[in-house]
């Protein structure tokens, strides 16, 4: 079985053979498939380079390669499975739907009666970076007796965020329709994302927006990491309104205030496990402050774990102030349950 270090390049990693299923959707570029935007420009660049260069951009270099033998380990145990969460027929008015999937790995030895763990990574609604977050992170978990989702959600299209959260009610359905089948009855759910993929699942956890509005089951526990949820602080960075223009379309700014989930957090929202680093330039990290404020105000059990350093795209967080979050996430939800 080969072994990747930090040594390894991304493209040894994304052109393995061992992951051909899922290849494509370990470093998803969506709408931008066939064309460079910056996000896949910036892959390109950093893809014939070792993974230890990561380090320089705040990724965890020995975190992604963990991850990588973890998967490797899962698709030589025949541990892997892959689901396409919209039918066929659903996909007409959009062929990237097509595309919309959870990538399934199962624990070595499962452990009985805990949630399984549905994973969103990164991207700024440009890409979905699952090798760089979710997956190092999926092994923590995995590592503890849960099965885990790792979800690719479309991205580089307008309105990314309202077409994301459809997406994710979609995955979210199927994974409750199919859960017998699966093996996962009853079904309960916790989620996790990180930055873009944080916001999503920030999203999914308002009522209003999210679970309670595709009357689907609300999770168990969320863990938002380096999320942003004040739209009106990032789309004030510039005067084309930062990241929320693409997020939600030429009328970003009639839709802020129903997807500012910063003034919709209230007693029906789920128990959070909040994780950032004080050293973050690219979300700062009183949007993670302001959550756990308002969770303390509407007596929603949180917990933020705040790191002197730990900069941006620290996913597992190996290497950094936070090491070791997803054991702590895991143990603050089984509190829970």
């Amino acid at each position: 079985m080969k072994k990747y270090t930090t040594q390894t390049t991304m493209a040894e990693a994304l052109m393995a053979p061992e992951f051909e299923p899922f290849q494509k959707y370990l470093m998803y570029q969506g709408g931008h498939a066939g064309e460079q935007s910056p996000e896949a420009e910036s892959h390109a660049r950093m893809g014939q380079a070792p993974l230890s260069v990561l380090a320089q951009i705040g990724w965890s270099p020995e975190g992604i390669a963990e991850g990588l033998n973890a998967l490797s380990e899962a698709v030589q145990e025949g541990r892997t499975e892959q689901y396409f969460v919209y039918p066929k027929e659903a996909c007409g008015d959009d062929p990237l739907k097509a595309e919309v999937n959870l990538i399934r790995i199962r624990p070595a030895e499962a452990k009985a009666g805990v949630p399984v763990i549905v994973l969103c990574a990164r991207g700024a609604y440009e890409s979905v970076c699952t090798m760089v977050e979710a997956l190092p992170t999926a092994r923590h978990f995995l590592a503890l007796g849960y099965n885990v989702f790792l979800f690719t959600y479309r991205v580089g299209v307008q309105e990314a965020a309202i077409k994301a959260l459809d997406d994710l009610a979609a995955g979210i359905r199927y994974l409750d329709e199919h859960s017998r089948d699966l093996g996962i009855a009853p079904f309960r759910y916790a989620i996790g994302g990180f930055s873009a993929g944080s916001n999503l699942v920030s999203n999914w956890g308002s009522p209003r927006i999210g679970y309670q509005s595709y009357g689907l089951p609300k999770p168990a526990a969320m863990f938002p990491i380096y999320t942003y949820i004040d739209l009106e602080l990032e789309a004030g960075r510039d005067e084309n309104g930062g990241l929320v223009a693409p997020m939600l379309g030429r009328n970003f700014r009639e839709l802020i205030p129903k997807y500012n989930v910063v003034n919709q957090i209230d007693a029906d929202y789920p128990p959070c496990y909040i994780v950032c680093g004080k050293d973050d330039t690219v979300v700062p990290c009183v949007n993670s402050e302001k959550m756990k404020e308002k969770l303390d105000e509407a007596g929603v059990p949180a917990v933020l774990e705040e790191g002197e350093h730990a900069p941006h795209g620290f996913g597992d967080g190996t290497g950094t102030d936070v090491e070791g979050w997803p054991e702590r996430a895991a143990a603050f939800l089984e509190g829970l349950i």
